[in-house]
This record gives structure tokens, C-alpha cells and sequence, in this order.
């Protein structure tokens, strides 16, 4: 069975859009200076216009301009939340980077108001690691799924895309998670190894 271009292109794409927002929402400082990204992702149809190229775990996504139709069909199909999930993502990139560029002027830490500044500061910390831990959650049972799908695939062709699907939707899961567990490595990493980069 011959696979559409079209489609598979599509797919990439669409998974290409989560991974670059979350990488967002995890380096809000990485892109705070990009204004056309910045601008595009402040609306669902701006994000599906967009065209961005990006490194995330050393490997080179392209995410290609489309329809918001064909964005949301896309999402609705890939993860476990749809389109609603992709959108909730990219708000919280928005926010990320918004909250980034608010701090970029700090108080002094010792006032008044540096002090509600830390404060804000930890809550937001909190809220994003929650949204974070939501989202993983969502996407591990879409992986399982996956998984359970390669298993039932009729022939080679099908199994060979639908583990293609799985391998990348796995790998925007770790992309997920603050550095340096964000890598679908062989190696494991040490806790020591986190605890001495912070």
C-alpha cells in the first residue's frame, strides 16, 4: 500500500507544531526575540500559517504552512486531546513567553515588591509544571495507543507508519520535560546530573 505524501506530510507537520510550542513553553527565553513566531502563535490561524524551522532534541523539524482546517482534522486524529490540547499548548507558550519578557525588568528582590515579584514568579514555576504533567499524561495513553495499533496493523506498510506515528509522538512527549530529561536517550540520566545544572 502506497502512502500519500500529502498525508504523511501533513502528519509530520502537525506533530512538528506540538513539538515546537512546547519547546517553547519549556525555553520561552530561546525565542523571545522572535517576533514573527511570537506574533503567528497569539492565534489558532496564525499558528497553522506559520512556517518555522526548529532544532528540538538535536534533530531538525520543519512545520509547514496549512489550513486550520487541515491543522485541527490533523490534531484531532494525532493526540489523545485533538485540536483542543494542540490549542491549550500553544497558550501556555504564549504565556511563557509573555511571563519571560515581562521578567526580563526585575525589581530588586529584597523590596516590597520583589519580593510578590519571587512569589509570582514560583506560582507560575508551579502552574507550568502542572499543565506539564497534565499533558504528559494525555500523550503517554495517545503512545499506548499507538503501540496497541502497530500490534494490530494489517500489514508492513501500515505498521511501518503507524510506528513512525509512535516513535514521534513518544519523542514530543520527553520534549515535554525540563532539561535534561527532555532527550529519548538510551542512557539514563542521573539525578545528581539535573540536581547540578539548577
Amino acid at each position: 500500500m502506497k502512502l500519500d505524501k500529502r498525508i504523511v506530510r501533513n502528519q509530520i507537520s502537525t506533530q512538528a507544531t506540538m513539538q515546537i510550542l512546547t519547546t517553547i513553553c519549556n525555553s520561552p527565553e530561546k525565542y523571545a526575540d522572535d517576533v514573527d513566531l511570537i506574533k503567528a502563535i497569539k492565534s489558532q490561524g496564525g499558528l497553522a500559517k506559520l512556517e518555522y524551522e526548529a532544532q528540538v532534541q538535536g534533530e531538525r523539524i520543519h512545520k509547514l504552512p496549512m489550513s486550520l482546517n487541515t491543522l485541527k482534522s490533523y490534531s484531532d486524529d494525532i493526540y489523545e486531546e485533538g485540536f483542543e490540547g494542540l490549542n491549550h499548548v500553544r497558550l501556555k507558550a504564549v504565556e511563557a513567553l509573555e511571563t519571560y519578557i515581562h521578567r526580563s525588568i526585575k525589581p530588586d528582590s529584597q523590596s516590597r515588591a520583589g519580593l510578590k515579584s519571587k512569589i509570582h514568579e514560583l506560582e507560575d514555576e508551579l502552574e507550568k509544571h502542572r499543565s506539564v504533567n497534565f499533558i504528559l499524561l494525555q500523550a503517554i495513553n495517545s503512545a499506548m495507543d499507538s503501540i496497541i495499533s502497530v500490534q494490530k496493523a494489517p500489514n508492513d506498510s501500515v505498521r511501518e507508519l503507524r510506528a513512525t506515528e509512535g516513535l514521534a509522538r513518544i519523542r514530543a512527549v520527553a520534549s515535554l520535560n525540563p532539561h535534561p530529561f527532555d532527550k529519548t536517550q538510551s542512557s539514563i540520566v542521573s539525578l545528581k546530573d539535573y540536581k547540578d545544572e539548577q
